[in-house]
């Protein structure tokens, strides 16, 4: 098997070696794909506070909540906890594990904002910069 990278289609620069493509449907490039950071992926996996709880959340975000080329996420916790078969609290009890974490951080009632390089659907440039234009702040 070939080994994944992604690449600037402009410069042919490689901008990372270690990229996951998750993705369900077969649209054209960047269409239904979510990229994931391995480096990140790896310490989600191996920390026991996210392993099989907060991650469910997390995937949750990424796949129904994150927008293409930005990593603002807009989540309504009701549907979450409906759609994840958990509880209020611990909804809130996971979304605390993944700001104390440094995956996400609070903007707005229901809207958190991505740490770079961790998730992003479409294009990360533009991603990249829509959070430059917005956000005043840094991970």
């Amino acid at each position: 098997m070939g080994r994944l990278v992604l690449m600037d289609k402009e410069t042919g620069e490689i901008i990372e070696e270690n990229v996951v493509f998750i993705g369900r449907k077969p649209y054209k490039v960047d269409k239904g794909f979510v990229k994931v950071f391995v480096s990140f992926l790896k310490d989600l996996v191996e920390d026991e506070e996210i392993a099989g709880k907060a991650i469910r959340l997390l995937f949750y975000m990424v796949e129904e909540c994150l927008d293409f080329n930005t990593f603002i996420v807009k989540i309504i916790p009701k549907k979450a906890q409906e759609r994840l078969k958990i509880s209020k609290q611990t909804y809130y009890n996971w979304i605390n594990t993944l700001i104390q974490k440094g995956i996400i951080q609070k903007v707005d009632t229901y809207t958190y904002i991505l740490s770079a390089n961790t998730f992003v659907k479409g294009n990360q440039k533009k991603a990249f910069k829509d959070l430059d234009d917005k956000m005043d702040f840094d991970f």
